[in-house]
């Protein structure tokens, strides 16, 4: 009997250890998988897209990012698709809410199993992913946010698409200080990571400048915020120069709103990029409460743009959806459909993974999008580095200067 046991749990143990080894040599499989290798999310007839972002909630003005994203690729599958293939976009709505935004990924990388991801939008939602993200390697274009955390240092597989919030702080600061002419600028800014990044940059940029301005009052806020009464108020109080306000749309014009109750609205208004862009701020705050607001695009207005082939973005956005989504979030993301588009035509052989941010790669200055110029390396994932600055007049948004061209290469900044 006991030489039964010792045979038994000798037997076991060699189970055990083999056991052991399988697994080890399957993870090790796993992990030593070349990038070459994934090709989910390509059939014969479908290329698939994952998009996580707010299309109800609090920025549900964001929704307007899908509905530019689905309208191009829409003329791209009535023009043939890519490659012979269709291509099709399965979206999440996300509420802005980084929790929903996990869940959203995780769903699309891997019960979906999309090709790439296209525009996730908000810093604290797709730092809520970035682990995601960075472990399943696939391709992201077109980060919806100016963070530079997610392309400084360059991640493989993350590229981003709006303008650099450090290279922002910097040309609106310098605006204000140079063109407006304040001493005492306030800053309010979204209690996020968006707006705490936008905070410091411009904070660290008016240090940076050579001219006499100071941070004369700092108030904070959340996007889902209803009442911002109070922070008006403090704003007045502290009687700047100017105001620079660091935030998304509705707080913008919600803020914007409170001002004009107060009779405040001839103190200069200088809203960030992500905040200003559209044209739909008129309609938010009101067309008159709006007036004067000062902003930057990251491409010209589809109004007075010089892209060759803007009138297709206009007539498809009218056919899918409605004149009214005409504007800087549609035609934010119809661009940035294109750039993702491109890195699918360039590909030459089998379309995986590795072909494609190779193609994405090679993007040096291209000029075919409704963005200005587009650059993508292994060392540099901006995207888009040109902006160009605004001013909110009857219900346009007129250029103000000539377009501000940021080189990575050299960190140096020309008029165009």
């Amino acid at each position: 009997m006991k030489k039964f046991n010792v045979h038994l749990v000798l037997l076991m143990m060699v189970l055990v250890l083999a056991a052991c080894g399988g697994e080890g040599n399957a993870k090790d499989s796993t992990d030593n998988k070349k990038l070459s290798d994934y090709v989910q999310g390509v059939t014969d007839k479908e290329i698939l897209v994952g998009l996580t972002g707010p299309q109800t909630g609090p920025v549900a003005e964001y929704d307007k990012v899908r509905k530019g994203i689905q309208a191009y690729f829409n003329y791209v599958n009535e023009n043939g698709g890519v490659k012979g293939k269709k291509l099709k976009l399965i979206t999440y709505d996300d509420q802005y809410q980084p929790a929903k935004t996990v869940q959203g990924m995780q769903r699309l990388i891997e019960e979906e199993k999309v090709f790439g991801i296209i525009y996730p939008i908000g810093s604290s939602n797709i730092s809520a992913s970035l682990d995601l993200l960075k472990e399943s390697k696939i391709p992201v274009v077109g980060l919806g946010t100016p963070s530079s955390k997610f392309i400084i240092p360059p991640i493989p597989n993350l590229y981003g698409m709006q303008f650099n919030v450090s290279i922002e702080a910097k040309i609106m600061v310098d605006y204000i200080a140079n063109q407006l002419g304040a001493k005492k600028i306030a800053i309010a800014y979204q209690n996020d990571d968006f707006g705490i990044e936008s905070l410091n940059a411009a904070v660290d940029a008016i240090k940076e400048l050579d001219a006499e301005i100071i941070v004369e009052k700092e108030v904070s806020f959340l996007s889902s915020d209803q009442d911002y009464s109070t922070q008006a108020q403090q704003l007045v109080q502290a009687k700047p120069d100017a105001i620079l306000m660091l935030a998304t749309p509705v707080p913008a014009a919600a803020l914007r709103q409170e001002m004009h109750k107060l009779g405040a609205t001839d103190i200069p208004y200088v809203v960030s990029v992500t905040g200003g862009q559209d044209k739909n701020q008129f309609n938010l705050a009101g067309k008159d409460v709006w007036e004067g607001v000062i902003t930057a695009i990251p491409f010209a207005s589809y109004e007075i743009s010089e892209y060759p082939d803007i009138d297709k973005y206009t007539q498809q956005i009218k056919k899918d959806f409605n004149e009214k989504d005409l504007g800087a979030l549609t035609q934010a993301a119809w661009g940035t459909a294109q750039v993702f588009v491109e890195g699918l035509n360039r590909i030459e052989g089998d379309l995986t993974w590795e072909s494609y941010i190779n193609a994405l790669n090679s993007l040096d200055n291209w000029e075919g999008s409704i963005f200005d110029r587009i650059t993508y390396t292994p060392e540099n994932r901006y995207g888009n580095t040109t902006l160009h600055m605004v001013e909110a007049k009857n219900g346009n948004l007129e250029e103000i200067g000539r377009p501000i061209y940021y080189d990575p290469n050299t960190g140096e900044m020309s008029y165009q």
